[in-house]
């Protein structure tokens, strides 16, 4: 249990690291730090689909796309909330 909370929080930290490189690369373009969070959403739900779905019952395969929509899940979490903290400290800074 204590290595898949490590990877959970390995994933969230890449996930936060790309959000955070996307927000001071294109400053200019204020949606584009919200699109690693967007992206992992919407794979996290195709993984969820494949195994709930598409392939239940096959065995391994179906816990692995399981662990991938959960990972991929914790990834959109972590780097949604990270583009909403980098737009309101930006917000904050402009109004000063």
């Amino acid at each position: 249990m204590d290595r898949l909370i490590l990877m959970i929080l390995a994933v969230g930290l890449v996930s936060i690291g790309i959000t955070v490189l996307l927000g001071k690369v294109a400053s200019r373009i204020k949606s584009l730090k919200y699109l690693p969070g967007a992206l992992c959403l919407c794979l996290s739900i195709y993984y969820y689909y494949l195994a709930r779905f598409v392939r239940a019952g096959e065995g391994f395969e179906d816990l692995g796309n399981f662990i991938l929509a959960v990972f991929l899940f914790a990834a959109a979490f972590f780097s949604i909330i990270t583009a909403l903290i980098i737009e309101y400290r930006d917000r904050s800074k402009g109004d000063r």
